[in-house]
């Protein structure tokens, strides 16, 4: 479904703050498979869900989705086959609108049409099934502003509209690191259940190293700009939340050729 080929992302190339961001990153992504993918700070894992997205182009390497070659695709181009949630619950919906125009918005992705032939009776059934599912009562608050509802209300309508028009592959970009630990855990179980239900691809960045081990059908570790480690499902059902953190440190403790810090301090005592 979703095909990363020795993809290269640098910014600010030769020039003295040049980073490389992505170096010659390969991953496989099967039909239904939900990936996570963990890092620390300027590991990569952001600026490969951006490559993704469309938001950056890479500087080599091929990406293709659900069959299509999207390397060179602009991101509005690529809004049909990938839904997308943020971290900040500001950024997937707006605020000005109301809740029944933002899904009307969502019903519209890679469409060229206004709210007005959007919004009609059959649409507004539809907006008010999915939202019941939430069991936050936002069924009956579709003229309601969405600026006014609270921060989970928001994530949680993103996520309704990024899977509206069921695209091919979902993009979670740390969508609950901004939410406390109670709404946190609902925005993930609705995840859990609604890329269950629907069978989706997912690709999830996040920090939070329980929901990842939760979640997972397979876990990329970045480091770096580069793949440093990956465990699938049966791997990851074997380990606590202490066991991926202990792992975690010593991925992003290695040194360029490989060895961790304090191997090489050992070897030159």
């Amino acid at each position: 479904m979703v095909r990363i080929e020795q993809v290269t992302k640098v910014f600010h190339p030769r020039e003295v703050n040049e980073v490389t961001a992505v170096d010659h990153v390969t991953l496989r992504v099967s039909p239904g498979e939900f990936v996570v993918i963990i890092g620390g700070n300027g590991s990569g894992k952001s600026t490969l869900m951006n490559l993704v997205a469309g938001s950056f182009l890479p500087d080599s390497g091929r990406i293709v989705i659900a069959g299509t070659d999207c390397t060179q695709m602009p991101e509005h181009a690529r809004a049909a086959m990938l839904g997308r949630v943020f971290q900040d619950p500001l950024m997937g919906t707006a605020a000005g609108l109301t809740v029944e125009e933002n899904f009307a918005l969502a019903a519209s992705r890679g469409e060229f049409r206004g709210l007005g032939p959007a919004l009609n009776s059959t649409l507004r059934s539809e907006i008010r099934e999915r939202l019941s599912l939430l069991e936050m009562g936002l069924e009956d608050r579709l003229r309601a502003r969405v600026g006014l509802l609270s921060g989970g209300q928001r994530q949680a309508i993103t996520i309704l509209m990024a899977v509206f028009k069921q695209p091919r592959v979902l993009l979670l970009d740390e969508h609950t690191a901004a939410l406390d630990p109670k709404v946190s855990q609902k925005i993930m179980a609705l995840t859990r259940r609604i890329v269950s239900e629907s069978g989706l691809t997912t690709l999830m960045v996040t920090h939070n190293l329980s929901h990842a081990l939760d979640t997972a059908d397979r876990l990329v570790m970045m480091n770096r700009g580069v793949v440093a480690q990956e465990l699938g499902r049966d791997e990851l059902r074997k380990m606590t939340v202490k066991d991926l953190l202990e792992l975690f440190w010593v991925t992003q403790s290695r040194d360029d050729d490989g060895a961790p810090r304090s191997e090489r301090a050992a070897d030159q005592a």
